[in-house]
Parts: structure tokens; sequence; C-alpha cells
């Protein structure tokens, strides 16, 4: 029987597309594939995820390797932030979780910075009852620590949890420790089996 439903954030409760993002931000071909091959798909950026470098630290790094000035970098980085809108149907998901006998968490790869700013503009995020962010616990999935982290903090079985992620290796890692995982698309049927699962309809 499932108890607690854990969701991810990137990609799942909020837009992350990196493409779309670079393309948002510049009209410049050679600008997009800079910061898409050099920032976002960088090992740096993981460095971010992971808590092991700041905002602070990066920006420099970045501007330096990319010739891209700090100025313009750091715009960057706030318009990824502003990137981070809501996924409102798994918004509505969520809505409705909450009015059912499920715990609500979350296990999702960003920076803490990053987290922080979507802590304080949306509300609905404060209605989880816990979760982890490899920001703050300088581990990150796929890694198991994370997830043997978010079942010991919070006293949660596997096997009683749903986790819902939209990266396949995440998936397969929950898999093998024994969780029931969704991977997550935003198509109506990928909503349709989540809502089967939790016995929704």
């Amino acid at each position: 029987m499932i108890r607690n439903v854990i969701f991810d954030f990137g990609a799942v409760l909020f837009e992350w597309n990196p493409l779309q993002i670079v393309n948002s931000f510049t009209a410049s071909q050679i600008e997009r594939d800079i910061l898409l091959r050099d920032v976002l798909q960088h090992s740096d950026w993981l460095s971010l995820d992971r808590g092991t470098m700041l905002i602070a630290e990066v920006i420099p790094k970045f501007s330096a390797r990319t010739q891209i000035p700090p100025q313009r970098m750091e715009d960057f980085i706030i318009h990824i932030q502003h990137s981070l809108t809501k996924i409102n149907q798994t918004e509505i998901l969520f809505q409705k979780l909450t009015q059912q006998p499920y715990s609500l968490y979350y296990l999702t790869n960003m920076c803490s910075a990053f987290f922080d700013t979507l802590y304080e503009k949306h509300d609905f995020i404060s209605f989880f009852d816990g979760g982890l962010v490899s920001g703050k616990e300088l581990v990150m999935k796929p890694e198991q620590e994370i997830f043997v982290r978010l079942c010991d903090r919070y006293q949660l079985d596997p096997q009683e949890s749903l986790f819902i992620d939209d990266n396949d290796e995440n998936i397969k890692i929950a898999t093998e420790l024994g969780f029931n995982t969704v991977q997550f698309s935003q198509t109506p049927t990928c909503f349709q089996q989540i809502e089967k699962r939790l016995l929704l309809h």
C-alpha cells in the first residue's frame, strides 16, 4: 500500500528545459551553444547542484571559461531561476494529494539558492511534509545515499512510497532500492498512470 508520494522538482513540478532556457535568453546561436555546453552541461553545474560550489563561485568560473562578461553571466543565472515556472497540471495533482491520506515529500537536485527562491515564491511547497535538496545535502541523485537519507530522515519504507521523476537513471536506482516509481512526462497518459497508482479516480 502506498503511503508516501515523493516528487522531483525540475521537469516534474517546475519547467526545466535547458534548450528552451538558452533560446529564450539570447538570439545568438553562438552564445546559445556556449551557455548550453559550457554552463548547463558542464561539471561545474553539477557542483552547484551538489552544493560543493556556490553561485558566487561559479559565475566567475563560467565567465572566464566562456569569455562571457560576469554581469551577463549573472543575468543568465537570474534568467534560469525565472524559467523555473510551475507545471500547472502537476500542481493540481499535488493539491489533490494534500486532501488525501498521503505524506508528501520532495527529492530534488538543485542548488540551495534556487530552492530557497522557489520556496519563497510558491506557497504550495510549504505543504510538503519534508524533503531533501541536493545542494543542502552535498549528495545528489542518482546516488543511492540521497534516497537512503530521505528514508532515514523521515522513516519512509520504499515499498510504501511512490517516487515520481523524469530522469531514467534516477528511476532505475529508486526501483532497485524498492521504491514504486513513475517516470514522469507531461502527458495525459503519465498523469493517468499516477492517479491510477494512487487510486485517485
